[in-house]
């Protein structure tokens, strides 16, 4: 299943929330797209899959596949399989990630949270960059979803909405080694000019299931899960290219 003509996304995490809100967004705008929706649990992405193939006034198609960012033998098996379905890969989401917001810190949570939001992150692209490298839609695209909450130049600066010190410090420090590792695949990929655009996308703070609380998080004046796919799915689209290697949202460019 080649699907020449459409550009092939997978997105990580994509089964629920904001991941789940990107690809609805990218099937429903066009029919340019196909998105594989990637999850953990395949019985879920599958589901997922199922409820956005059946909803009136979806152009693109969508279909799941079974990947565990933490899991070596997981990430190279769907690596492999996208490679054998469809020969190639145009777009890379890395959307899948972890938040505690338990205080105080604690050593296993931060181990944990680095391990899917930034090994997990860097496991996913090393394995899916050979099928990047073979897009037939260039450039190929490699979004990290980031947050404005990992910007050092926020959490040092006692008048930014951002600073709360304490608050979230696992995922916080996870979300700026991600704008690191952003940055580094960035300068890696930038020869020859034009095969690739990386980028960060910052979703915002969405009411979603995230912190396992969505009620909480709108009282907190979150936006929905879908405003929160539509930012993303604006770097996909390419809405967003002339921040080709910076961590971008709805408010702008976010600071380092």
């Amino acid at each position: 299943m080649a699907l020449p003509d459409k550009k092939i996304v997978l997105i990580t995490g994509g089964n629920q929330g904001v991941g789940f809100e990107t690809a609805k967004n990218l099937i429903f705008s066009s029919p340019d797209y196909h998105v594989i929706l990637g999850s953990r649990d395949i019985t879920k992405g599958e589901t997922a899959a199922k409820e956005l193939q059946v909803v009136e006034g979806a152009k693109g198609t969508v279909s799941s596949t079974q990947i565990d960012v933490t899991n070596d033998e997981s990430v190279d098996a769907a690596a492999s399989r996208i490679a054998s379905e469809y020969g190639r890969l145009d777009v890379l989401v890395n959307n899948a990630g972890i938040v505690s917001i338990a205080q105080p810190p604690t050593r296993a949570v931060m181990r944990r949270i680095l391990d899917t939001n930034v090994v997990g992150s860097l496991s996913v692209t090393e394995a899916f960059l050979p099928l990047l490298r073979q897009t037939a839609h260039k450039p190929a695209r490699l979004v990290f979803v980031s947050s404005s909450t990992g910007s050092i130049t926020h959490a040092s600066n006692p008048a930014s909405p951002h600073y709360a010190p304490g608050g979230a410090t696992e995922y916080r420090t996870s979300k700026a080694a991600l704008n690191m590792l952003m940055a580094l695949y960035a300068a890696r990929l930038r020869r020859p000019e034009g095969s690739f655009y990386v980028f960060g996308a910052d979703p915002g703070l969405c009411a979603t299931n995230f912190t396992g609380d969505p009620a909480a998080l709108r009282d907190r004046g979150a936006a929905e899960a879908w405003q929160g796919g539509e930012r993303v799915a604006s770097v996909v689209k390419g809405e967003r290219d002339a921040d080709v290697g910076r961590v971008v949202g709805v408010y702008g460019v976010s600071p380092w």
